[in-house]
């Protein structure tokens, strides 16, 4: 007997000496403490300032954690923080649904970045497969790595502490108890009405969708906190148990030949180059020749765009794949291997600003959409991955480029934060009213509240029939935000909401004597006897073109 709780004993020492922590209980506590802030700030709430909160305090959590472990900080890495809290707080700033996702998954991601490099600092080193491995295997390893720490917590604060043991082994057995209690009263209730009454009577008392609800929020409380403890002790376990992909011999070494590979790039190069050529004679040389091809510039601007960017993307994937095959064992077959690709890459370039002229001849035509306007910013982010490209290439530093791609998909994100997709489409539909008398009243008011105060200016200055049919939309936005307020607590505080309150109290008056009821089903309507037509926003949802 003695023998074996001294095995016991040396199995729980062992534990805890292969979880490597000095304070496992204040890393408890702190996880917990984010577990707590989780449920707090989402349970039942609106995206908006809970997020950048919550982020905030999930980054102070982990340099906390590090300094109760006695883990100094890798300050190559600590500038992650600035990206992270920027896309956090730009989610309660924008309500655009693409921006405010890329946000929110650039942000995680990037966070799974902080936890798996957090004491190895070599972010600059991952190539594509370290990337994607860091990423997915993040929030795996904090599913994993919590329960020998939390094992080590339960000794110290219960089986280490005789006088609590009692207590606590009663909590369990009711824990146990209580499903197995559950599922017999359904039964029995069931197999006898007078015996279902009496069960009827004796819980009539307690609240049982408050007690679900609570058993909800506490399990999300635990959840989190598990999840949050195993991130922690991912981010500060020794560094030197990992390696990068990178660092070993490639995964597939260079078997093509340089004869071969020279070949499919030169007939690309001339592929491309013809094509050009069409282009420079047609598209760059101005309507007329293309409507001498029998083609209305309109029809030339809106068919092949997507083919072009395509043709952009497959262009680069395929230097980089001849690049990992092909053997070049002589300096001479690395420069005409270099020259090919720099050819490639500035005829692309070409062809990328033919994809982007046929977008802004479309968007003259037709107006602005969310999908043009992410594709307007990802061409020009497209053209900034090339000439990084193109540098690492020339270097011979290829292995650089994945970091550079990171650093791309971060300013693409950035950019259509800082742009303000929604107004921005609002201001430049503005603007081709102005130009043409055309504007597409149904799609503006479908976007969010980022683009209210755009409209409202558009409703003031525009022409009499554009206000005649942004002023009933626009009442009808502000009777369902009027709806909405009590629903909204301050986790979902966004300055985009605020905003929009300020624009619409700002044109009260013109939308006063505009009635707006709420009739069957949820839907909005509007008009003289306030069920002419339906609003053409509903608080459900937006289209995206």
């Amino acid at each position: 007997m003695a023998s074996n709780e001294l095995h016991v004993g040396t199995n729980a020492v062992e534990g805890e000496r292969q979880t490597d922590h000095e304070a496992p209980i204040q890393l408890f506590f702190i996880a917990l403490g984010l577990g707590l802030s989780f449920e707090v700030l989402f349970y039942g709430h609106r995206l908006g300032a809970s997020f950048p909160i919550w982020v905030a305090l999930a980054g102070a959590g982990l340099v906390g954690g590090a300094a109760i472990e006695a883990v100094p900080l890798n300050w190559r890495n600590l500038w992650l923080a600035v990206p992270i809290l920027f896309l956090a707080v730009m989610t309660a700033l924008r309500l655009e649904p693409l921006t405010v996702f890329l946000d929110v998954v650039l942000t995680l991601a990037l966070l799974a970045l902080w936890v798996r490099t957090f004491r190895s600092g070599r972010l600059g080193d991952y190539g594509w497969l370290d990337f994607g491995i860091a990423v997915a295997w993040a929030p795996l390893e904090a599913l994993v790595r919590p329960w020998a720490t939390l094992g080590i917590v339960q000794r110290r604060l219960i089986d280490e502490r005789g006088a609590r043991s009692g207590l606590i082994s009663v909590v369990r057995g009711l824990i146990l108890a209580i499903p197995i209690l559950a599922v017999f009263v359904i039964l029995l209730t069931a197999a006898d009405l007078v015996f279902g009454e009496y069960v009827d009577a004796a819980l009539h008392w307690l609240d049982l969708e408050r007690l679900a609800d609570w058993a909800g929020r506490g399990l999300v409380i635990l959840a989190s906190a598990v999840f949050c403890l195993g991130a922690i002790i991912t981010a500060i376990r020794a560094a030197d148990r990992r390696s990068l992909i990178s660092d070993r011999s490639p995964l597939v070494k260079p078997f093509l030949g340089f004869t071969e590979v020279a070949i499919v790039l030169f007939s690309v190069d001339v592929l491309f180059a013809l094509f050009v050529v069409v282009q420079l004679a047609y598209f760059f040389g101005g309507e007329a020749n293309v409507t001498a091809a029998g083609f209305t510039y309109s029809e030339y601007a809106r068919r092949g765009f997507g083919e072009l960017v395509a043709v952009g993307v497959l262009s680069l994937g395929l230097i980089m794949l001849l690049a990992a095959v092909a053997r070049r064992d002589e300096r001479r077959q690395h420069s005409i291997f270099n020259s090919l690709s720099v050819a490639l890459v500035i005829l692309v370039g070409v062809i990328l600003t033919s994809a982007l002229k046929r977008l802004l001849l479309y968007e003259q035509a037709y107006g602005f959409t969310r999908l043009r306007t992410y594709t307007h910013v990802g061409i020009l982010w497209m053209a900034v991955a090339f000439v990084v490209f193109l540098v690492l290439l020339l270097r011979g530093r290829l292995r650089r480029f994945a970091p550079a791609c990171a650093a791309v998909a971060f300013g693409f994100v950035a950019t259509l934060n800082l742009l303000n997709v929604d107004a921005f489409i609002v201001e430049r539909n503005g603007t081709r009213l102005s130009a043409t008398g055309e504007l597409d009243v149904a799609y503006l008011v479908r976007l969010t509240e980022d683009a209210i105060p755009e409209i409202v200016q558009l409703a003031i200055v525009g022409s009499p029939e554009a206000r005649a049919e942004l002023l009933p939309e626009l009442a009808c936005w502000e009777s369902q935000r009027q709806a909405e307020k009590q629903d909204l607590r301050w986790p979902s505080a966004h300055l985009s909401r605020s905003t929009a309150t300020r624009a619409l109290a700002g044109i009260e008056p013109l939308l006063s004597g505009i009635p707006v009821e709420q009739g069957d089903y949820g839907v909005w309507w509007v008009g003289p006897k306030a069920a002419d037509r339906a609003c053409l926003h509903q608080p459900w949802g937006t289209w995206v073109d």
